[in-house]
């Protein structure tokens, strides 16, 4: 999108673990003592049976208080039948399992306030019901129905080996061709398929199918995970704060929230620093710690896993096709409760407080070149301007955002903050010159989405910079469509790389009285209705 990257390193540490399996399997091994007298062995049966729930009743509890806690290590309690293990397999799991894995990201309590807006709340997905061998087979992967992503679906026993990067599925003994046929493919899972330069550092997946007995790797915790997890890429163009959102943050929430934290994070490419940076979204995503899969020496194994993140359009959701049928608006209210911000809709703003306007300064590129003229037209029409450039940090500038009614800026990265303002609230970007009106509509749709109102303002030959360095004849004015044709590098160039604005007030004074109108209006109607 020719956007300013959005990437910055976090001093976030990460330490601590908790081994809450330890303690299911130490009552699990509670067994009643058999005497010889029938009604003593009758009464203790009973008295046995009864502590025993009782024990497990409470480590629901205690397990139940660690919800809201930050993410902890936890083991995985093998359940079920055990897989058959070798004894080399078996040699790793129980060195595995006196050493913490180096894969698992842990963390410290996010330095961040309690969230205000609870995390709406949401139904639980359904786990799987029809056994393995009674489903009819249908084909891993699909590689041709999203444009955006390719994707896999994997039930039954699932083993996933990040040291060679396999996803695999071992079919149940006796399955035969009606519900079983090998399979191998080859998957990238980050949503970006068609552009190769976004797709050249993500690591390849073999997600692949084989037969029961074909010697594959035991798990190395003894048993599967009956927690689903998700297995993504991080890497691509997530440098760039927009396509950070658009390509992990909303397919993560689209594809994941419907489970309420009850499902595993498998991060191929894992980059921490980017982690950190979006630390509250993961946490509010899963209960459990992130995996690096890079460097995870592990044969995890699960009964449900999907490769690769559900994926509609460019920050975009379509709730005709998305779990639970979540919105924009859905997303919007959980990255609000995700990072404690208190308002939800523009009309809890204090009654005598004037509308609030945040201006994004660009640092580099598209830059207003005219900022403090631009305050004061805000403020003649009645609105408190602030102006901001941002930072590399997420929370403060989302806090920021929060606390505004509306946000401006020219065509950039720094628009996408618009998840953060409360409902109802305005977005006003600026499209500078060169026939940019369709870039425009990565943030004119969704904003609408989002329940914002939208207001877009194309700046004229006069408002560009690009008059200091042309003449009015060169073709940068005169033919943007011919600069378009030589490509998507010849546009950015001309258009996005060299180009500041130099807002006319008196042309743009009318946006930034509708957009005062239109929350002026919204508080009126809300003291009307007796509700502010």
């Amino acid at each position: 999108m020719g956007m300013d990257a959005g990437g910055g390193k976090l001093p976030y540490s990460y330490a601590g673990q908790q081994d809450g399996g330890k303690l299911v399997k130490s009552v699990s091994r509670v067994e009643p003592r058999r005497f010889g007298l029938g009604l003593v062995a009758g009464f203790l049966l009973v008295t046995c049976a009864y502590f025993s729930t009782a024990k497990f009743d409470a480590i629901q509890i205690a397990m139940s208080g660690l919800e809201d806690e930050e993410l902890q290590v936890q083991d995985a309690v093998a359940s079920g039948s055990k897989r058959s293990k070798d004894s080399a397999a078996a040699a790793a799991a129980t060195r595995s399992a006196n050493v913490s894995s180096p894969s698992v990201v842990h963390s410290h309590h996010a330095i961040l306030p309690a969230p205000a807006q609870r995390i709406p709340e949401v139904k639980q997905a359904d786990s799987e019901t029809t056994p393995a061998r009674e489903r009819e087979w249908k084909p891993l992967c699909d590689v041709t129905s999203n444009r955006r992503i390719d994707w896999c679906e994997l039930d039954g026993d699932v083993r996933v080996v990040g040291a060679n990067a396999s996803v695999t599925l071992v079919a149940p003994p006796g399955a035969d061709n009606r519900t079983f046929r090998a399979e191998s493919w080859r998957i990238k899972p980050y949503p970006r398929k068609a552009d190769p330069n976004a797709m050249r550092f993500v690591r390849v997946l073999t997600v692949r199918s084989v037969a029961s007995g074909s010697g594959e790797a035991a798990c190395t915790d003894g048993g599967d995970d009956d927690v689903p997890a998700l297995v993504f890429s991080d890497r691509g163009y997530t440098g760039n704060y927009f396509h950070a959102f658009t390509d992990v943050i909303l397919p993560l929430f689209l594809t994941a929230r419907r489970y309420a934290g009850e499902v595993r994070l498998l991060v191929a490419d894992l980059q921490p620093w980017w982690v950190g940076k979006f630390l509250p979204v993961f946490r509010s995503i899963s209960k459990y710690e992130l995996v690096d899969l890079d460097r995870d020496p592990r044969v995890r194994c699960f009964r449900h896993v999907q490769v690769g993140l559900t994926s509609h359009a460019d920050f975009s959701i379509d709730p005709r096709r998305a779990p639970n049928g979540y919105s924009m608006l859905d997303f919007t209210r959980f990255m609000r409760a995700a990072y404690g911000l208190p308002r939800g809709d523009v009309v809890a703003a204090a009654p005598a407080r004037r509308p609030r306007l945040l201006v994004v300064a660009r640092a580099r590129t598209r830059r207003f070149v005219n900022t403090e003229e631009i305050v004061r037209g805000a403020e003649a029409v009645g609105f408190e301007a602030v102006v901001s450039e941002g930072t590399h940090e997420v929370a403060p500038f989302a806090e920021l955002a929060n606390g505004c009614d509306a946000i401006m800026g020219v065509h950039g990265a720094g628009l996408t903050n618009m998840v953060f303002l409360p409902t109802g609230g305005v977005v006003i970007q600026v499209v500078p010159l060169g026939g940019l009106e369709f870039v425009a509509g990565y943030f004119r749709g969704p904003s609408v989405d989002m329940g914002l109102r939208y207001l877009e303002y194309r700046i004229e030959p006069e408002e560009s910079t690009l008059v200091d360095q042309y003449p009015r004849d060169h073709p940068i004015f005169t033919d943007p469509n011919g600069i378009k044709s030589k490509g998507w590098e010849s546009l950015k160039d001309a258009y996005l790389d060299k180009q500041d604005v130099r807002l006319d007030m008196e042309r743009f004074r009318p946006t930034l009285q509708e957009a005062i109108a239109h929350l002026r209006k919204a508080k009126a109607k809300a003291n009307g209705d007796g509700n502010n």
